[in-house]
C-alpha cells in the first residue's frame, strides 16, 4: 500500500525532531560532565558537606573536612599562596561558649593550618579539638552566602585516671630561697595554662599572692608530663624591686602547702583523678655556690654493670641533673647508659649499657647545674652578674676516675 504525500511529510518531521532532540541531551550531558564548579559524583545544587574527620579515633589528631566546594569558592585560594586571613575569610572555625556566640565574628578563630584539595578544605586545629566541645563552622559561598555547621567530637564516657605521681624536690625541706618546682604526672596533660591550676597556701590555709612567675610559653618536657613552677626570681633575689615590695614567696620556719586542682585537664580533656597535696618545711636560704670537690664518687668494678654513684652534700635541681651530667671515656667519648637521681635528689647513679672496661674515664658536668636555691659551680645566686663579668665562665667541667 503506498503512503500519501502527509504521511510522508509526518514522517520526516518526527525524523528530524528525534535528532535535535538527541543532539539537544548529548550537549547537556557533555555540559554536566564538564562543568567545573561541580564536584564529581554530586548532584547539581548539593549543599558542601562539613564535618569531623577522625579516622584514628585521636581527638589531637581529628580534623575538620569541608567538601563538595564550587570552583568559584576555592579559586581565590588557588590563586596565590592564602595567608591566614584568605584562609579565614572563606573558612572560620571558633568555639561555641553559648547559642549567641555561634559563627559570631568577634569570637577568636581557634588556630590552625589549612590544606586545600580538588574540592576540598581540611583544617587542622593547633591543639587539637577537645572531646564533647562544639565548635561553629563558618563558609563562606561567596555572593554574600554563608553557612555555619556546629560540630563536635563525641564527649569520651571514661572515668579520669591521671594523677600528679610526685613533685620535686622530693625533700619535705627546702630553702627559702627556692627557685624551681617540677609536677611530674602519669599521663599527658592538655595545652591549657598550667599555673590556672595551681597555689601555694601557707600554714593557716590561706593562699600565697603571686609566687610563682608566669611565662609566656610554658616549660613542658617532650610528652607533657612534667610541669615546671618557677617561684618568681625577682621576689628570691635581694635587691630587686619585687623582692623588697613583697618579701620572698618562702618564709624560713614555716611551712607550706602546693596544691594541684583537680580541674587541670589532661591531654584527653578529662580532670585529674584526685586533687593534689604536698607540704614542705622551709629552712635558711642556701647561699653558698656548689663545690665539686665536697661530692663522694663510687667507682664500680671492672666487667660489671653496676653503677657509677655520686653523692652530694645537698639536693640538687632534680631537671637540671638529669642533662647535666655525663660519663665519657679520657678521650672523650660518651659512654652510654643511664641516669637516675636517688635519695631526695642527693645522689646520682649512672648504669652503663655495656660492662666496664679497665680504664681512664671522666664524669662531664656542665656549668649550668645548680642546686635548688640557683646556685651553681662557683656562683652563688645571689652574686650580681655585673660583679663577674670580667671572669671566663667554663661551660663543663670533668671530674676523672679510673675504673679497675
Amino acid at each position: 500500500m503506498r503512503s500519501t504525500f502527509p504521511q510522508l511529510v509526518a514522517s520526516r518531521r518526527l525524523r528530524v525532531i528525534a535528532v535535535l532532540l538527541l543532539f539537544i541531551l548529548a550537549g547537556a550531558l557533555a555540559w554536566v560532565t564538564i562543568r567545573p564548579d561541580r564536584p564529581p559524583g554530586s548532584a547539581a545544587g548539593a549543599s558542601p558537606q562539613i564535618r569531623i574527620a577522625d579516622e584514628r579515633g585521636d581527638p589531637s589528631a581529628a580534623k575538620i573536612q569541608v567538601t563538595g566546594l564550587a570552583f568559584d569558592v576555592l579559586s581565590p585560594l588557588r590563586a596565590r599562596t592564602p595567608t591566614v586571613d584568605d584562609w579565614q575569610r572563606v573558612l572560620r572555625v571558633t568555639v561555641i561558649k553559648d547559642e549567641e556566640s555561634a559563627g559570631a565574628e568577634d569570637v577568636p578563630a581557634v588556630a590552625g593550618t589549612y590544606a586545600l584539595g580538588d574540592h576540598e578544605i581540611v583544617f587542622t586545629p593547633m591543639f587539637g579539638l577537645d572531646p564533647g566541645r562544639r565548635y561553629a563552622v563558618t563558609l563562606d559561598l561567596g555572593g554574600g552566602r554563608r553557612i555555619t555547621r556546629i560540630v563536635s567530637l563525641p564527649k569520651r564516657d571514661v572515668a579520669a585516671s591521671t594523677i600528679v605521681d610526685h613533685v620535686n624536690p622530693t625533700s619535705d625541706v627546702v630553702p627559702e630561697n627556692l627557685l624551681r618546682l617540677y609536677v611530674h604526672f602519669s599521663a599527658p596533660m592538655g595545652r591549657k595554662g598550667g599555673l590556672d591550676y595551681v597555689q601555694l597556701l601557707d600554714e593557716n590555709g590561706r593562699q600565697v599572692k603571686d609566687p610563682f612567675l608566669p611565662l609566656d610559653a610554658e616549660l613542658w618536657n617532650g610528652d607533657r608530663t612534667r610541669f615546671t613552677v618557677f617561684l618568681d626570681p625577682g621576689r628570691v633575689k635581694r635587691g630587686v624591686l619585687p623582692n623588697e615590695q613583697m618579701g620572698r614567696s618562702l618564709t624560713e620556719g614555716r611551712r607550706y602547702t602546693l596544691v594541684v586542682s583537680r580541674e587541670w585537664p589532661d591531654a584527653q580533656g578529662l580532670p585529674l583523678k584526685e586533687e593534689f597535696r604536698r607540704t614542705f618545711r622551709v629552712v635558711p636560704p642556701d647561699e653558698r655556690p656548689l663545690d665539686p670537690k665536697s661530692w663522694r664518687v663510687d667507682v664500680p668494678g671492672r666487667g660489671t654493670h653496676d653503677p657509677l654513684m655520686i653523692t652530694f652534700p645537698e639536693p640538687l635541681d632534680q631537671g637540671l641533673l638529669m642533662r647535666a651530667l655525663g660519663v665519657s671515656t679520657a678521650g672523650g667519648a660518651a659512654v652510654d647508659g643511664d641516669p637516675h637521681t636517688h635519695s631526695n635528689e642527693t645522689r646520682w647513679a649512672f648504669t652503663p649499657r655495656n660492662a666496664w672496661r679497665d680504664g681512664d674515664y671522666q664524669i662531664v658536668v656542665l656549668t649550668i647545674l645548680e642546686d635548688l636555691a640557683g646556685n651553681r659551680i662557683g656562683r652563688a645566686f645571689e652574686v650580681d652578674r655585673f660583679d663577674r663579668a670580667d671572669r671566663q665562665e667554663t661551660e663543663s667541667i670533668s671530674l676523672p676516675f679510673h675504673v679497675r
